[in-house]
Formats: structure tokens, C-alpha cells, sequence
């Protein structure tokens, strides 16, 4: 499975990508984890492709992503034609207002990250709130597992495990919840 997680610098694009990758090698499959940073860092554009597969990974390059999160609007513009037929399409409609027009036969999940995480108490975690979302929607990386592998991620943050954890729970969640939205194109 392929995956492009998108946004700005800033909002945690790397750590959920590296959080699926990493994952994934602990539930026994191999990934690829490949970063892309726009010229300036924060505020910037930021963007990294993950491939997960059961067997050996022909190449790390994704062109067409099974799943594209698309944190802010101009990562959507840039990236909402790549997606696979029956791929998903994850969007932050916290930061995304309006749909463009994108190719049929994809699902699209609006998620309100940025609200979910201020509900959790902290606005930075909307990246981990997403991430939940998509372990929701794909069941291939398990919540248990991704949640045990915060403390890879933030070896060096220890104070922000918790909230982490927290974002994951409730992204995975509002989707039975029904605080999200999916569209079928």
C-alpha cells in the first residue's frame, strides 16, 4: 500500500509518515519511508510517501498513492489527482473549506483534525488525529502497535506521548463516532 501524507512544515507531516513506517515493520511487512521539504521549514511545504508491502518493495517513489492526506489545501491541489481508482482521500477539512474537483471512483474522509485535537488540549496534535483516521480506514497497521511506537517517534519528547496517544485514539474513533464525513466519488 502507498501513502503521501501532505501539509506545511510545521504540522507534523514526517512524524506521521515515519509513525506508519516504522509500524509497520514491527507487524512483520517492510516500508519505505521518503521525506520532501519545501525550501523554508516551518510554514513551508512538507510532504513524505511510505510504502508498506507483505513482500519486497519494487520502489520507495510513490506517483499514485493508494491513501493521500492532504493537511492543507495547497498540498490538496498539488497531489488530489494522484490518487489511485478506489483509493482514499483524507482531507483536514479543519484547514480545507471547500472540495475542488477530484478524479471519481475515490473515497474522500473529511477529517476536523485541528478541532479533534483542540478538544484533546492540544492543537498540535492534529497530525496523530489524522493518522488515527487512516489506521481506521486501512486496518493495516494496528492502533495498538502504532500507539507503542509514539515512544520511537518522540524518544526525545517524552512529555508529549500521552496527548499523542490521545490524538491517535480519537482520530481511529471519529470515524464511528460520525465527526467525520466520507464521501464516495
Amino acid at each position: 500500500m502507498e501513502f503521501i501524507f501532505a501539509g506545511f512544515g510545521g504540522q507534523g507531516i514526517m512524524a506521521m509518515g515515519m509513525l506508519l513506517a516504522h509500524a509497520a515493520i514491527k507487524e512483520g511487512f517492510k516500508s519505505s519511508f521518503i521525506p520532501s521539504y519545501g525550501p523554508e521549514m516551518r510554514g513551508g511545504t512538507a510532504n513524505c510517501s511510505v510504502v508498506v508491502e507483505k513482500g519486497l518493495i519494487a520502489s520507495p517513489v510513490v506517483t499514485e498513492p493508494d491513501i493521500l492526506v492532504a493537511m492543507n489545501y495547497p498540498s490538496l491541489i498539488k497531489f488530489k489527482d494522484t490518487v489511485k481508482k478506489a483509493g482514499h482521500l483524507f482531507i483536514n477539512s479543519s484547514l480545507i473549506t471547500s472540495l475542488p474537483e477530484v478524479k471519481k471512483d475515490i473515497q474522500i474522509h473529511q477529517i476536523p483534525a485541528n478541532e479533534l485535537a483542540l478538544k484533546i488540549g492540544e492543537s498540535r496534535a492534529s497530525n496523530m488525529v489524522m493518522l488515527g483516521a487512516v489506521l481506521a480506514v486501512t486496518n493495516l497497521i494496528s492502533l495498538k502497535t502504532a500507539i507503542e511506537d509514539l515512544n520511537y517517534i518522540f524518544k526525545n519528547k517524552p512529555e508529549v506521548l500521552a496527548v499523542n496517544k490521545k490524538a491517535l485514539e480519537t482520530g481511529y474513533n471519529s470515524l464511528k463516532e460520525e465527526q467525520t464525513k466520507t464521501i464516495l466519488i
